[in-house]
């Protein structure tokens, strides 16, 4: 009879657990549906039930809960509401790190509390290297990621015991952080993209998709400000040193690799074989518009025109957005406006073609049109040469058109340009006479028609 009752108390405990975890279930789906709707009160109400009993029943309690509370430090009343409602938030991050250890919210603490002085910036330093050491692949907030730089360069400015090496180390560890975050979020990014084609994505993905571009341009801008700040304490050589001694071991680590061929590109170290090394491991093992623009530029820098060339031709044809495809083309005919003109001019026509309102490209084609030197290969004789002005003055005019805010620009080129036009006694010498057509051939292949001289 003991036995046949201890068995009944254990099914009865066994059905009790159930049904704790079907309300679990059950009730974040109630507070699903309040906060997707935006009843925000009632689902705060929810929230809080839900983080007592329920702590581990979705990660999206803990999603929704950050926005419903950002919402309600937003709309608070009085200093006292706020202050409450932020150290709820708190609370809130503290309990997501305990269930779920790899969501990173120990740093979205941290950069809470220091943002509304709940600590001060010397804890904030401790807990932001505890977070960076320990789950350095959660550390992805572009915020924190820059707060974190700043106080690892004033320790090292203090001068109170951080080495040249040990800031260095830092600057290299956070640098390839901002790589791997940039990186898993435009991965990320691409895979939800994918998954759009054939699935309808969580509101939680959808927004994370519509973010994900700010983002990314948030952490080149921590990325840009890291070098700027850094400028000082780093060389080429040093930068050289520090990962020249490491490449080996991390010649297979994307991240890493990015970030020291970002270090060393921003510090314009072009003429480094480490960066062209790494340059070209970064296109060999995930080739991108930025890779391939990145050798083009590399490239150019360093007087190699044809392998420029061909990744900036790489470069554009991964280019959809027209008009940066058009910035890579002008670069190009910027390249080759003294050298080849032929390439340069092929290049000025895409320009304006994707992008009819880059003046400059039209200010550069009338400089190129003015500036034809005598027996160049185009055999132009002095008259050929002053004519060539009349296209110039054409030329530049549409660059106003395209830009008006190149008014004075244009105004300066064409009376340049007027000075060197011919004289009716030279036309007359050459026999030619107002409605006559001079037509070039070469790179130039236009016609000009002559006007009343």
């Amino acid at each position: 009879m003991k036995t046949l009752w201890a068995f009944f108390i254990c099914v009865l405990s066994l059905s009790a657990a159930a049904q704790v975890t079907y309300k679990c279930e059950d009730n974040f789906k109630v507070f699903e549906g309040r906060y997707l709707i935006k009843e925000y009160n009632d689902a705060y109400k929810l929230l809080s039930e839900l983080r007592v009993k329920c702590p581990k029943v979705n990660e999206n309690l803990y999603v929704y809960g950050e926005a419903i509370l950002k919402y309600e430090i937003e709309v608070a009343q009085t200093p006292e509401e706020r202050k409450a409602m932020v150290e709820d938030l708190a609370a809130l991050y503290n309990e997501q790190f305990v269930n779920f250890p790899s969501s990173g919210a120990d740093v979205k603490k941290t950069q809470l509390q220091l943002d509304n002085k709940l600590i001060t910036t010397s804890e904030a330093y401790k807990a932001f290297t505890a977070s960076f050491n320990k789950n350095r692949q959660a550390f992805m907030d572009f915020n924190s990621i820059l707060a974190y730089f700043y106080m690892v360069l004033d320790d090292f400015k203090s001068g109170k015991g951080m080495t040249d090496e040990q800031y260095f180390e830092k600057y290299g560890e956070i640098s390839t952080q901002v790589a791997f975050a940039k990186n898993k979020i435009t991965e990320d990014k691409q895979t939800l993209l994918k998954k759009k084609e054939t699935a309808m994505l969580t509101d939680v993905e959808t927004q994370f998709v519509a973010d994900a571009e700010y983002i990314i341009d948030a952490l080149d801008n921590v990325a840009e400000v890291i070098q700027k700040q850094s400028r000082d304490y780093v060389s080429c050589e040093k930068l050289e040193a520090y990962y020249g001694k490491s490449y080996e071991d991390h010649k297979n680590d994307y991240n890493w690799i990015d970030a020291m061929v970002n270090a060393l590109y921003d510090k314009k170290c072009f003429k480094s074989a480490l960066l062209q090394k790494g340059a070209v491991a970064l296109h060999t093992i995930k080739p991108t518009k930025d890779t391939a623009y990145r050798l083009g530029m590399i490239g150019l820098k360093t007087g190699n025109k044809e392998d420029a060339l061909k990744y900036l031709e790489q470069s554009a044809s991964m280019e959809a957005n027209s008009e940066r495809k058009s910035d890579i083309y002008y670069q190009i005919a910027s390249s080759h406006k003294n050298t080849d003109k032929a390439v340069a001019k092929k290049y000025v026509q895409k320009t304006i073609t994707l992008n009819p309102k880059n003046a400059q490209a039209y200010l550069m084609l009338a400089e190129m049109y003015a500036t034809v030197p005598a027996n160049d290969e185009c055999g132009l004789n002095n008259f050929e040469r002053k004519t060539l002005n009349y296209l110039a003055i054409d030329t530049a005019k549409k660059a106003e058109v395209a830009e008006p805010k190149y008014k004075a620009a244009v105004a300066a080129a064409v009376k340049r340009y007027e000075k060197n036009l011919p004289s009716k006694e030279e036309a007359k010498a050459m026999g030619k006479r107002r409605g006559d057509d001079i037509t070039f051939g070469c790179w130039i292949n236009e016609k000009v028609t002559l006007p009343k001289l």
